[in-house]
């Protein structure tokens, strides 16, 4: 149902206004005609929009993702350039009567392997030595230890006491508090807004439908 009212509105619009070429720098500041957007409970969505100075545009998407639209506009030799495209899962197509059409390519040969076989590498034997059969045997002489033990001094000199200097006093002076004067910005008053027309919003819980139309 949305999408048949979206292209019936849309058609309305077309039939109203003659296109013709407008400047880009004139292109800016184009009008809105009309506009409508979607959005379902499903997750499909779509949206349409149409300008004073001849540009078209129109989307839809199914519930996988995938996108179809088309948007035109006015050239300078004031001809009416329609694209189609589609995305999704297999990329972005665009098709269009003035799009260069790419040639198809050339078929690709497979490449050969360039395999040679290389020589085999058998190292040489490992020569392992024997290990010595004479094991000398462990000195057995243990020296004694020394049984003298010298006395502890019993002269013990008394620990240095310590005076510690007194801590300087500093004179402390509160500086007088800066108290700076707050700046407020206001916000800038919009540049350019719809021109006056009828707006229509309808929410859902789990989507919208929005439509405009200039007066």
């Amino acid at each position: 149902m949305n999408t048949i009212v979206l292209v019936a509105t849309l058609a309305a619009a077309l039939c109203a206004c003659s296109a013709q070429y407008v400047p880009p720098s004139e292109a800016q500041r184009a009008a809105i005609l009309s506009e409508q957007r979607y959005l379902a409970g499903d997750g499909t969505f779509g949206a349409a929009y149409s300008q004073e100075d001849g540009v078209e545009f129109k989307e839809e998407s199914d519930v996988d993702g995938n996108r179809r639209g088309s948007y035109s506009y006015v050239d300078p030799s004031g001809q009416r350039r329609t694209v189609t495209y589609t995305a999704g899962k297999d990329g972005f197509r665009a098709t269009g009567d003035h799009l260069p059409v790419a040639p198809n390519p050339p078929p690709q040969v497979p490449p050969q392997p360039q395999y040679q076989p290389q020589p085999q590498y058998n190292p040489p034997p490992q020569y392992n030595p024997p290990a010595p059969a004479y094991n000398p045997p462990a000195p057995a002489y243990n020296p004694p230890a020394p049984a003298y033990n010298p006395p502890a001094p019993a002269y013990r000199p008394p620990a240095p006491q310590y005076n510690p200097a007194p801590a300087p006093q500093y004179n402390y002076q509160p500086q007088a508090q800066y108290n700076a004067i707050p700046q407020y910005t206001t916000t800038p008053a919009p540049h350019r807004f719809y021109p006056p027309g009828k707006l229509s919003l309808s929410r859902t819980p789990d989507g919208f439908s929005y439509t405009f139309n200039k007066s």
